[in-house]
């Protein structure tokens, strides 16, 4: 079987990956590819931007990207994961998250290039580890010490306000799925003043939640990050006799903002917040 000189090429790079694997990081790698949305939120934010060879194209889209027009159009864009082409960057570390996917990251393993996976998405605490543990694996642990005292900074502020403050129970809903516990959006709902349904309802992670249950749920707030299940809510033959549809208690959330899992999350904290405590946590509020 012939081989082209990209394959040729790429073998040349698996190999001389697999040596420098085999010696000590005794620098900060110059050259990261971020295969993780999250990755490339934090990594504008703690990186000079010259030591960033790849990102994803979801960096560029904004209905799911909190970085918009900060990553330059020089460095490479993956819509998915591809070895091939990760190999032939030469990156000295790639970045990726819990939830890439399982067949990619055996392909990866196999490669020997030096990774960093990032883990704990799934709560506030979580995604504050991710940040400090991504700013040591890059080399800029003040940096990420930075950014994780405005994160916090912003909770401890958004937490002094809602302090006593009534608790609505809300419940997310993306026809047909909801956020339980032990989920990054349930997390997001209760920092800004809820209680999450899902969770009452003992459910953990994202899961599908029939519409009789979630009837039956009786929330006092629903929830959306898409304007287009407001409009299946509001016609739905048995949802939209809820009394939260009825009189108009939906609560629409940017999907940028709900899917975040990096320091965007405290955004959306003040989101939720500023949805239903208006006037202890008004917009544009620090």
């Amino acid at each position: 079987m012939s081989r082209t000189p990209a394959f040729r090429a790429a073998v040349a790079l698996l190999l001389l990956c697999a040596m420098r694997a085999g010696a000590p990081a005794a620098e900060p790698p110059r050259r990261i590819a971020s295969l993780s949305l999250t990755a490339d939120e934090i990594l504008v934010e703690i990186v000079p931007l010259e030591r960033l060879v790849a990102a994803t194209t979801a960096a560029d889209d904004p209905e799911m990207s909190n970085v918009v027009g900060r990553v330059p159009p020089s460095i490479a864009r993956f819509p998915k994961a591809d070895v091939e082409r990760l190999l032939a960057l030469a990156p000295e570390l790639v970045v990726v998250s819990e939830y890439t996917d399982a067949d990619f990251l055996h392909l990866l393993e196999r490669t020997r290039l030096r990774t960093h996976r990032m883990t704990g998405l799934h709560s506030l605490a979580g995604m504050r580890q991710a940040i400090l543990d991504l700013g040591q694996a890059v080399g800029e642990p003040e940096a990420a010490r930075r950014l994780v005292a405005r994160f916090d900074g912003r909770l401890s502020d958004l937490a002094g306000r809602l302090a006593g403050a009534p608790r609505p129970r809300a419940l997310y809903w993306s026809s047909p799925f909801t956020a339980g516990g032990d989920s990054a959006i349930g997390a997001l709902i209760e920092c800004g003043g809820a209680v999450n349904v899902g969770r009452e309802l003992g459910l953990t992670g994202i899961q599908p939640l029939d519409a009789e249950r979630a009837f039956m749920s009786q929330p006092d707030v629903i929830v959306v990050g898409l304007q287009d299940d407001i409009a299946v809510l509001r016609g739905h033959p048995l949802l939209s006799k809820l009394p939260a549809v009825r009189a108009g208690r939906l609560v629409y959330i940017p999907s940028r903002l709900l899917v975040t899992l990096s320091q965007h999350a405290a955004d959306a904290c003040w989101a939720i917040a500023s949805a239903l405590h208006p006037r202890r946590t008004p917009r544009g509020a620090p």
